[in-house]
């Protein structure tokens, strides 16, 4: 059950159209046991009250009780590990004793600084960069949000909150995969016209990932409106290079009505006509807000070998860098990732931090 999905499933089922429906909303070569455990687990998940949001939220809040001191919209862009301070977008310094990293992994091994550190250490470091050097982020996600004037009730006879969705029943086949490389390696040669067939393509055969927050929590929405959140998965590099030669917004338009269009026509009649107000994210977006590598939003590839604990056994070595005082979480740190487990690898973190921290104070008293 760790091979890749698409193998497990294809030794049962000839047919590729179905065989590309089970496992297309897939991040590609995903462990079977994970993506089939997946249609059990998503349709239980449990979401906050007033929104994911709710959830940063909360930590905020918790960490200005705890007399925190937060510095919002601050990019760090070095680490001293030998003196112990980070150096931010504005030059300062900021000391720690202990240091949890919980952003970009790739990002946190190109700037620290192993100057002055002992050879050991050096070499660990230089293994880890390797590791990610060989590796591949995951796919990123295009979401279209969208304000509608459907009351909840028009969409609560469709589905649940939470719902795969393919409106067509041939799958994606080689479009994301040999076609989209082939797109992605001739890039500069194809024309714009070839790009929006292939395109056509992709989002016609895909599978759509919606979410309707009011239908778990209908005091999110106004009376009589909707919001919806139409995701799939997609490549950083195709929206990277239609940005470079310079019609990234006509592009990212096109998707928007494209989907408006495809759901229009099939799930969702009359939806075109009843939106209020519509925006997107794509991977783009994703890396620009939070500086994650290709946008990625859950780490690692499977389609490489992961630099990252992936056995559920040893999720407690998953916190550990090579670097004395400091510690990882978050996304990158744990493959599979996911919020559960960013959340889980914060935990453990913490829970080192504190321990070395009450040793620390014991060596000193003694």
């Amino acid at each position: 059950m760790q091979e890749p999905v698409e193998q497990y499933v294809a030794r049962y089922i000839n047919d590729s159209s179905p065989r590309d429906i089970i496992t297309q909303h897939f991040f590609k070569a995903t462990p079977a046991f994970f993506a089939l455990g997946y249609f059990a687990i998503y349709s239980a998940y449990f979401y906050p009250r007033g929104g994911v949001g709710k959830l940063a939220e909360a930590v905020k809040d918790k960490a200005l009780k705890l007399q925190a001191e937060l510095r919002p919209n601050t990019m760090i862009k070095a680490i001293n590990p030998v003196e112990q301070f980070v150096v931010d977008q504005n030059g300062s310094k900021h000391q720690y004793d202990y240091l949890l990293w919980a952003a970009d992994l790739p990002r946190f091994y190109k700037i620290v600084d192993t100057y002055n550190l002992p050879l050991k250490i050096k070499n660990r470091i230089s293994k880890v960069r390797e590791k990610i050097k060989n590796a591949k982020s995951s796919e990123s996600v295009f979401s279209l949000y969208l304000e509608v004037k459907f009351p909840l009730e028009f969409f609560r006879k469709i589905s649940n909150g939470h719902f795969f969705y393919t409106p067509s029943k041939l799958g994606l086949g080689n479009i994301h995969k040999a076609e989209l490389d082939d797109l992605l390696n001739n890039f500069s040669k194809q024309s714009k016209k070839e790009i929006l067939s292939w395109l056509d393509k992709f989002l016609e055969r895909n599978t759509f990932e919606i979410s309707i927050p009011g239908l778990r929590d209908k005091n999110i929405v106004p009376n009589g409106k909707t919001g919806l959140i139409i995701s799939f998965l997609t490549e950083y590099e195709l929206f990277e290079k239609v940005k470079q030669t310079g019609w990234y917004e006509e592009f990212i338009e096109y998707i928007e009505n494209k989907i408006v269009d495809i759901l229009s026509g099939t799930i969702y009649k009359k939806l075109k006509e009843k939106i209020e107000y519509k925006f997107s994210f794509t991977p783009l977006s994703i890396k620009n807000r939070i500086e994650s590598t290709n946008g990625a939003i859950v780490g690692w590839s499977f389609e490489k070998e992961i630099p990252a604990v992936d056995n559920m056994l040893k999720v407690n070595q998953s916190v550990i860098t090579p670097i004395p005082n400091i510690f990882q979480s978050g996304q990158w740190t744990y493959s599979p990732a996911g919020v559960p487990m960013a959340i889980l690898t914060g935990k453990l973190a913490a829970d080192r931090i504190n321990k070395a921290q009450k040793n620390q104070r014991g060596a000193n008293f003694k």
